[in-house]
């Protein structure tokens, strides 16, 4: 099962307590590669808690996933979290997630 605790991936929180528009517009502003996560999407064994689809970016060069997530257990408000990613990461979200091309 799913755990539910993004600090399980490490990583440095780079927005905080912000509105799922400013954490769109973070990834479309800092990456050229970006994909629509669902609510409830399951990345690394880690279910990403968002009330609405949100962007999740991929810094490809820096091998950084930008993923956006809701904590629940301190309070309401919407983060996005730089994480070091694999090769098999980046895929991952690739083959699973829509692209989205502005």
């Amino acid at each position: 099962m799913a755990s539910r605790c993004v600090n399980n991936l490490g990583g440095q929180v780079l927005l905080m307590d912000v509105t799922p528009e400013q954490v769109n517009d973070y990834v479309r502003k800092h990456c050229k590669e970006y994909y629509e996560m669902p609510p409830d999407f399951v990345f690394r064994d880690i279910r990403v808690l968002l009330a609405s689809p949100m962007l999740v970016g991929l810094q490809v060069q820096k091998k950084r996933v930008l993923l956006p997530f809701t904590k629940r257990c301190s309070g309401p408000g919407t983060m996005l979290y730089e994480i070091a990613a694999k090769e098999a990461d980046l895929d991952f979200i690739r083959n699973n997630l829509v692209k989205v091309s502005e």
